[in-house]
């Protein structure tokens, strides 16, 4: 219990410090009103200056043409939506005991806030019984602070429909039944609208079906996966 909570404290700490620390960079003012800013790499100060900008790309510039020298905070480049629509598809690893299945998604939103966004979603499920599941349910997810890489949290609830995968098994009948999905997870966004996220949960998928043995009984076979479940996926 007390290294679970310390893996969650981690999960949500690291991102928080990530996005508190103000990164800086240095700034070279020319006195023709150009402005060069990255790291200062090397500087005589009665003479040169040289720095490395954007793309590694090295400046040497005497220290008459100069104006000023500045250490600046790196002004913050938003890569996440604050609104509009969204898409978000990953797999995610449902882990049981004994086994452990796959299920790949897609989910089509909006971002009603920087934070907030909801969704529907559809997906397959591969168990190790007679059926398939595809589950249709709603998507909502808050993300925990205005960072391009934060923490988030997440609730995934509908219905998973049935398909008999299996020609060995003459299923009399055979239903779908209740999704429940709740976890958490960080977003990683790298570029305007785009990013990566891991996630992490508890996982319930619900089913049944009906088959008659050999001596016209007629079997009803209820259940109900409980899985921790482990993901990765894109968003835009």
């Amino acid at each position: 219990m007390r290294l679970l909570f310390f893996s969650l404290s981690l999960f949500f700490l690291i991102p928080l410090v990530a996005s508190a620390q103000s990164q800086l960079e240095d700034v070279v003012y020319l006195k023709n009103g150009g402005v060069l800013r990255g790291e200062i790499i090397e500087m005589n100060r009665n003479e040169w200056v040289k720095i490395e900008i954007a793309g590694r790309n090295i400046f040497v510039v005497m220290m008459d043409e100069v104006s000023e020298i500045k250490t600046e905070v790196i002004p913050f480049r938003r890569h996440y939506k604050e609104a509009g629509y969204i898409n978000r598809s990953g797999v995610d690893l449902l882990s049981g005991q004994g086994s452990s299945s796959v299920r790949i998604y897609t989910v089509n939103g909006y971002q009603f806030t920087p934070r907030l966004s909801a969704g529907f979603g559809l997906g397959v499920s591969t168990y190790n019984d007679p059926l398939t599941l595809i589950p249709f349910f709603a998507d909502l997810n808050y993300r925990l602070i205005e960072s391009n890489t934060s923490p988030f949290i997440f609730v995934k609830f509908g219905y998973n429909f049935s398909i008999n995968h299996d020609d060995d098994y003459e299923l009399d009948d055979h239903r779908g039944g209740l999704l429940f999905n709740p976890g958490v997870g960080i977003v990683f966004n790298l570029s305007s609208g785009f990013g990566w996220y891991i996630n992490a949960g508890y996982n319930i998928d619900n089913s049944s079906y009906e088959f008659e043995t050999w001596r016209n009984q007629t079997v009803n076979n209820d259940l109900s996966f409980r899985r921790v479940n482990f993901g990765v996926g894109f968003a835009f």
